[in-house]
C-alpha cells in the first residue's frame, strides 16, 4: 500500500513549498526516492542530511499544504515517486 508523506525542510513553513511531498511503500524508500531524484536534478541544497533529519508527517492531508504554490504546482499523489516539486510522472 502506498503512503503519502510530507518531508518538513523548514519548520518554519511546515505546508510551504520548500519541503517535500513524496508517496512510497515505506519511510525508507521515501528517502530513497528523495535522495535519487535530488541527484538526478542537482539539487544540492538539499542533503541527504536534511532529508534524514527533517520531521515526517505520514498520510499528510493535502488540503492542509500551501494553496498559493504548493497545491496547484504538485504532482500526483497516489502515484510512487516526489510529487513535490512534481517529479512523478
Amino acid at each position: 500500500m502506498l503512503i503519502r508523506y510530507w518531508f518538513v525542510i523548514y519548520p518554519e513553513d511546515k505546508y510551504g513549498p520548500r519541503n517535500i511531498g513524496v508517496t512510497a511503500h515505506s519511510l525508507k524508500e521515501a528517502k530513497f526516492l528523495i535522495c535519487d531524484t535530488l541527484a538526478r536534478f542537482n539539487w544540492s541544497h538539499i542533503t541527504e542530511n536534511c532529508i534524514a533529519n527533517a520531521d515526517v508527517i505520514e498520510e499528510i492531508d493535502i488540503r492542509l499544504l500551501d494553496k498559493g504554490h504548493v497545491i496547484p504546482n504538485m504532482g500526483i499523489v497516489v502515484f510512487k515517486g516526489v510529487w513535490f516539486p512534481f517529479c512523478n510522472l
